[in-house]
């Protein structure tokens, strides 16, 4: 992935930040990072080695304010203390962008889909965050639930969460709108779809005006990310495109995981690949991509799977009848894009090998380049998992790095269309932007 073309002029600061690939995408779209929170210190030690640090390879938080702690912290507590409080409204006029993607468990369809569920409560933190900073634009990244009314009795529903976030921005001064769009657009090889609400302060537009300028601009940045990495500019991009040159069979000793396996490179034949191998030595080790070591039975399994099922998620019935409880296993397509990437590994088997997937290539799938490394734990299993956030937690809950640079470049060019429509003299008593 080349770097941004010009220097970074507009502030960004990131909130719920996970590992960094909202903000790897940012940076790309040529934003530059002021500061970014984040609660799991497994996530934080891979957000600080990628974007943070004075050695990270995407380089994207240069002016870290001495202020704001430079490891994990929680928003509901900074949001609690006066002091920092103080120092947020000092940024008033300095601060473009406040973005984030608050943990949206809540809201999955893909869940248990619950309107009491306490973390829904932390979109509503980042409100009262953006109300202190007064950002000129806010970017909230979620899942499709978002914008579903939860229904209470049946009969009943209150507004979306999406609608309500909306019309609180608009009582800060924003005019907002929500925009469904699908990661594969932006050359991601995956259909992972997602709600982008985007608010400007004080836009002198409608929120129609503004709707109908950001579905254009969202529109015109999926294809220029497409397009600057050198990727095909319409169709999609496959499992096979993007995992293949993962998929080699010979095997060597995981640089960090003794006990396991790692695959190795073999050469890479598409344009996805060749971009996320950018800047990777001759000779390397993928990060991350140790292999599970499964059981007879799961391979077994695995490798009946191959033989017997069509490519695409497994039917409940043969997965009982072969002797697993998972009720959910996908065989990956080589030939498709992969379904929304979640957090668990071991639903996915590989449509080459009789194995699960590895961290890197869950990576792939979500456009992380192979400089992009991830640490802490691999998984976690248990309660943990609610509160811990290993390295397969990490890539299945962040915004794919190419959607992240798209949604990037979509407010930068929404904000210089509202600049524009504001300078435009008056006519007959109106501008451009009322008519």
């Amino acid at each position: 992935m080349s770097q941004a073309v010009e220097a970074p002029t507009l502030t960004s600061i990131e909130l719920f930040a996970g590992c960094g690939g909202l903000a790897l995408g940012l940076h790309r779209a040529g934003w530059n990072g002021l500061f970014a929170v984040e609660r799991d210190p497994m996530a934080f030690e891979t957000l600080e080695a990628n974007l943070v640090g004075s050695k990270a390879p995407y380089r994207a938080f240069n002016q870290w304010p001495n202020w704001m702690p430079r490891h994990n912290t929680d928003l509901v507590e900074l949001l609690g203390d006066n002091e920092f409080c103080g120092h947020l409204r000092s940024l008033r006029g300095t601060v473009d962008l406040v973005a984030g993607g608050p943990p949206c468990q809540g809201f999955s369809v893909g869940g248990k889909r619950d309107g009491e569920d306490e973390r829904n409560s932390l979109v509503y933190r980042m409100l009262d965050f953006v109300e202190l900073v007064q950002p000129r634009a806010v970017l909230i990244e979620n899942v499709e639930g978002i914008a579903r009314r939860f229904v209470s009795k049946p009969g009943t529903a209150g507004t979306s969460v999406a609608e309500d976030v909306i019309a609180k921005l608009e009582d800060l001064g924003y005019i907002a709108s929500y925009h469904l769009i699908n990661s594969a657009d932006f050359g991601v090889p995956q259909a992972r779809k997602r709600v982008a609400i985007i608010g400007l302060l004080a836009a002198g537009v409608t929120r129609q005006v503004l709707h109908d300028l950001t579905v254009l601009a969202i529109e015109r940045a999926a294809k220029s990310v497409r397009i600057d990495h050198g990727l095909q500019e319409h169709g999609f991009i496959s499992v096979k495109d993007a995992i293949d040159d993962l998929a080699g069979s010979r095997l060597v000793t995981s640089p960090d995981s003794p006990r396991f396996k790692s695959g190795t490179y073999t050469a890479p034949k598409s344009a996805y690949a060749k971009l996320m191998r950018e800047g990777v030595p001759d000779g390397s080790i993928p990060d991350s991509h140790r292999m599970s070591v499964h059981g007879e039975g799961v391979r077994t399994l695995y490798e009946l799977a191959h033989r017997t099922q069509t490519p695409g998620r497994l039917s409940k019935e043969f997965l009982l009848e072969n002797g697993t409880k998972k009720d959910k296993k996908v065989l990956l397509d080589p030939a498709a894009v992969v379904a929304t990437i979640t957090t668990h590994p071991d639903e996915y088997i590989h449509y080459k090998h009789p194995r699960n997937i590895t961290v890197r290539e869950m990576a792939r799938l979500q456009s992380f380049p192979d400089l992009f490394t991830f640490h802490g734990r691999y998984t976690i299993n248990g309660p943990r998992r609610r509160f811990d956030v290993a390295r397969c937690s990490q890539v299945g809950n962040a915004v794919p790095p190419l959607m992240g640079e798209g949604l990037g470049r979509a407010v930068i060019e929404v904000l210089g269309e509202v600049d524009a429509l504001k300078a435009k003299p008056k006519t007959d008593g109106r501008t451009k932007v009322d008519a």
